[in-house]
């Protein structure tokens, strides 16, 4: 009688985690296609910047009256350093949304398993 109680509980906390898991694991997925969508285009804005940054210093050198540029050129030096420390937190949270997301996997082949070998 105990056994059979210890298995309905075993199958009620399963089916409580395997709930959990299609409720989260979902979150999750959104989570990292949009983490990896801003990677992309944090990458393009870098790039834009690295262009902008140049375009501005070679005007400056052919310019004979020189525009006060440095303020611009400043500027855009703070800018790309933001986004870059944006780009590497966005890695290290798209790094542990992929850790999560495999533990959540390991964590429902392991239920599974259990489940299948108590069934059995």
């Amino acid at each position: 009688m105990a056994s059979d109680q210890l298995l309905t509980d075993d199958l009620s906390q399963d089916m409580f985690s395997e709930g959990l898991i299609a409720v989260v694991k979902p979150a999750i997925q959104t989570v990292d296609t949009q983490v990896q969508s801003l990677r992309f285009t944090q990458l393009k804005l870098k790039d834009s910047i690295d262009r902008l940054s140049g375009d501005l210093d070679q005007i400056s050198s052919l310019q004979k009256e020189l525009p006060n540029l440095e303020h611009y050129v400043k500027k855009l030096t703070s800018i790309k350093r933001r986004v870059a420390t944006v780009n590497n937190v966005l890695s290290n949270v798209q790094d542990r949304v992929t850790g999560l997301q495999g533990r959540v996997e390991k964590e429902q082949a392991k239920k599974r398993t259990l489940l299948s070998a108590t069934v059995s």
